[in-house]
C-alpha cells in the first residue's frame, strides 16, 4: 500500500470527509456546512491524507491565532493502524512551524486513548483537564499542546 500523501482538502473532498467522520464516533461531529466553510476559510487549514487515489483521513486545525487549535483530525476505519494519523499530525506540525505559530492545542476525549496515544507520540504533552465537557455522552476531556521550539 502506497504512502499517505498529505495536502490541503477541497470541496471535491467533502463527501470523504463527512464519511470518515461519520464513521468516527470519537471524532467532533459538525454540521456539513461547517465543513464546507472550512475549505476556503483563511483562519482553518483542513488537511486530507490520500492512499491510493482515496482520501483516508483528515485534520482541520483553526489557525487565526499563534496558537493553533487542533480541532478534528480522524481516519477511515479501513485505514486505521497504518500511521495515517501521526501523517496527518506531523504535516499539521509543520505547517504551524511554517506559519510561526508557537503551539498546538487540543482537547481529547478521556475515554479515546488511541488519540491519546498519538498526541503524545508526535510530542504533545498532557496540560489539563476539562470536566464535562463532551456530550452525548458527558465526558472530561484531555488537554493536550505542542509547544514549537524555535529554529536555532
Amino acid at each position: 500500500m502506497k504512502i499517505a500523501i498529505i495536502r490541503c482538502a477541497s470541496c471535491a473532498d467533502l463527501p470523504s470527509i463527512l464519511d470518515i467522520e461519520r464513521a468516527s464516533p470519537a471524532a467532533a461531529h459538525w454540521p456539513d456546512s461547517e465543513y464546507t466553510s472550512a475549505v476556503d476559510y483563511p483562519a482553518r487549514l483542513l488537511l486530507v491524507a490520500e492512499q491510493n487515489s482515496q482520501v483516508v483521513g483528515f485534520a482541520i486545525a483553526f489557525t487565526a491565532i499563534a496558537e493553533w487549535e487542533l480541532e478534528n483530525i480522524a481516519v477511515h476505519p479501513g485505514s486505521r493502524e497504518q500511521g495515517i494519523g501521526r501523517v496527518l499530525m506531523n504535516a499539521l506540525i509543520e505547517a504551524a512551524k511554517a506559519a510561526g505559530a508557537t503551539e498546538i492545542r487540543q482537547e481529547i476525549r478521556a475515554s479515546n486513548l488511541p488519540a491519546q496515544r498519538l498526541a503524545q507520540s508526535c510530542g504533545f504533552v498532557q496540560d489539563g483537564k476539562r470536566a464535562a465537557y463532551y456530550r452525548e455522552p458527558v465526558e472530561e476531556a484531555i488537554l493536550f499542546k505542542f509547544i514549537m521550539v524555535p529554529a536555532s
